[in-house]
């Protein structure tokens, strides 16, 4: 995945054959937030009307693995935080496997058969680099690319649906960083998979962590 000296529109060229300019600027967009927040190093180049923009030595897998991820979720900060934080990196490995394991498609594109399971073992497995092995990509299709700029993956899931189930307004909640509603849905699940115990645990640490900030602000405002 060398992709030094080459612009961000060459890069996703190479790495997922995709033409930003005719297919996607959502996905360039994506991309360009990844170089704003750090996520991605480049270097600029001074030409006559503005500076043109070239990745540094390494970045190829670094770019593949944020768009892959940049697939469920949505947020930039989300996924430069997957990197950054292991333990966050064990929740988003959670939500992937309750979001793609077990089907075939997704929003009518087609997953890489075993694909899915890879990138949850991948993401599992905080001692495997994100910035040195590209993670299992499920998608034929990327869903930056199929979805535009309208909706999400998680969302578009769901919307399909005639009716959503428990587990699936949950992980809604979830990705959206609702943690009441989520922690009220997560009542309603009689049952589920260690991967979603796992997350039902996170939501009450949050919401834990809210609840004592606000306490804490309120002592404050009382001195």
């Amino acid at each position: 995945m060398d992709t030094e000296g080459l612009t961000v529109p060459e890069a996703i060229r190479k790495l997922f054959g995709v033409d930003v300019a005719k297919e996607s600027h959502l996905l360039k967009d994506k991309a360009t937030s990844f170089v704003r927040n750090g996520l991605i190093a480049v270097r600029k180049e001074q030409k006559v009307q503005r500076p043109a923009v070239y990745l540094e030595s390494g970045q190829g897998v670094t770019l593949h693995n944020a768009l892959v991820l940049n697939a469920v979720f949505s947020n930039p900060k989300d996924v430069k935080r997957i990197f950054e934080d292991d333990q966050y990196r064990n929740e988003c490995a959670n939500v992937v496997k309750s979001l793609l394991t077990n089907r075939e498609s997704v929003v009518g594109q087609a997953l890489q058969s075993g694909a899915s399971e890879q990138m949850v073992a991948f993401l599992a497995d905080t001692e495997r680099n994100l910035r040195e092995e590209p993670i299992p990509n499920p998608f034929q299709v990327l869903p930056q690319v199929a979805l535009g700029e309208n909706t999400t993956l998680l969302h578009a899931l769901l919307v399909q649906a005639a009716s959503l189930e428990p587990t699936d307004s949950f992980l809604l909640a979830y990705l959206n960083g609702d943690w009441d509603a989520a922690q009220e849905l997560s009542s309603q699940l009689s049952s589920g998979s260690a991967e979603l115990l796992a997350l039902k645990t996170e939501v009450d640490r949050k919401l834990a962590e809210a609840h004592e900030f606000s306490e804490l602000l309120s002592f404050f405002r009382k001195r």
